[in-house]
């Protein structure tokens, strides 16, 4: 595709995420329609490991430089005056001087690095950080951005009421990933999200085949897969998986994740005497989670909302989870039941409650629980509702207003 057609920037935090495999999806999508991207990363990567999906983006990858000294700032703006950028900079300054250091500095550098590349459009996941550097970024060049709001970046306690409300009011336009978040930002900032929209997060679905769950054996596999931290849960399925192996279920519960907690998981896993039934197996790509989850009897996402209010939004591997046919555990947070829906689509529990956690358990790897019917109803609903192909035509509707989808 030529340079001279227009395009969309992905302003992003950092590029690429091991985690943020439903950021690369969406791009892949878009290209896939037609789009040209170019990635903008505030920040280089600081993990080895990538996810294979990566090779097949052909967007380039522009690193932002982030001020160490002085002298650094004084470089950016030397560079702004020689894009002609000076009096745009100068018009912004009481918008810059309130942002961090990094953010103002960031957004004269991204505002430079967009010059001549006929960019129409700066798109953000996550309302946080690359939103900030976004929204000034954008005062300075006229060009428009939007941006998604996820989870960590709405409910969080450090989130500032009056800078997401800034956000909101000075995109072209926001979007949300579930209708959970959609009623709860509009609640909290009735005057400012005219222009906010459901959009989901999708998956490729020609990745994710699916297949009709078989009966489980003597041993019930289980997986569960996230980083190891409050939000997820796992905290309480290890109590879960207590009480099932005192009532002699026998299974074999694989957790894939690293994170703060893991220490703290592999004293409970000893404490309990769940060893030789629970196993902590680390961070695995994409390729690994497909393998864990084909070789899955159950998939449990034991999620809760943490002492901090973060929460998990919407966790992409539960939809892969449901889109391959595993049949699913979770919980009552945010947008969870939206997909998780009780006895259709698979079980739903109240967070943080080991108890109903085993209990789930048991009624999914018990031979009277119509396992099939569970499966095939979570992979239609995400067929109907996660196609990313779908959401990728919306994400480009949305970009003009005469186009817009409610």
């Amino acid at each position: 595709m030529s340079p001279s057609e227009t395009g969309t920037a992905y302003v992003l935090k950092m590029y690429p995420r091991f985690s943020e495999t439903f950021i690369v999806s969406e791009i892949l999508a878009r290209e896939a329609a037609g789009d040209r991207i170019e990635i903008f990363s505030l920040r280089p990567p600081n993990d080895p490991r990538f996810h294979h999906e990566l090779a097949r983006v052909q967007a380039p990858v522009t690193y932002i430089e982030r001020p160490t000294k002085t002298i650094d700032l004084w470089e950016s703006l030397r560079m702004a005056e020689a894009a002609g950028l000076t009096g745009a900079v100068a018009r912004n300054f009481a918008d810059l001087a309130a942002a961090t250091a990094d953010d103002a500095a960031q957004a004269i550098n991204l505002a430079v690095a967009l010059q001549g590349r006929n960019i129409r459009h700066m798109h953000v996941h996550f309302a946080s950080v690359a939103t900030s550097v976004a929204r000034l970024a954008s005062a300075i060049t006229g060009i428009p951005y939007s941006f998604t709001a996820h989870a960590v970046d709405i409910f969080r306690e450090p989130v500032v009421d009056e800078d997401l409300r800034t956000k909101l009011e000075q995109a072209h336009h926001a979007i949300t990933i579930s209708s959970f978040n959609l009623n709860y930002l509009r609640r909290r900032f009735p005057a400012s999200t005219s222009r906010l929209h459901l959009v989901r997060n999708g998956l490729e679905l020609a990745r994710f085949p699916y297949r009709e769950p078989k009966s489980p054996g003597s041993t019930v596999r289980i997986s569960a897969v996230g980083r190891l931290v409050e939000k997820k849960g796992f905290q309480h399925l290890l109590p879960a998986a207590a009480e099932l192996l005192g009532q002699g279920f026998s299974f074999d519960l694989r957790i894939a994740g690293t994170g703060t907690l893991a220490g703290e998981f592999e004293s409970d896993i000893a404490r309990l005497g769940l060893g030789g039934h629970v196993s902590l197996i680390g961070a695995q790509t994409q390729d690994q989670i497909h393998d864990l989850l084909s070789s899955s009897d159950i998939f449990v996402a034991p999620c809760v909302v943490g002492a901090d209010g973060n929460a998990d939004g919407m966790p992409t591997v539960l939809l892969e989870a449901m889109a391959t046919g595993v049949p699913c555990i979770s919980t009552t947070v945010t947008g969870i039941p939206e997909v998780i829906r009780n006895g259709r689509t698979g079980v739903l529990v109240r967070p943080g409650n080991p108890h109903a956690l085993a209990r789930a358990i048991l009624q999914l790897g018990s031979p009277r629980t119509d396992r099939a019917t569970l499966a095939r109803n979570a992979r239609t609903l995400i067929e109907d509702e996660f196609d990313v192909h779908r959401q990728a035509a919306v994400l480009r509707s949305l970009c003009h207003p005469e186009r817009q989808v409610a």
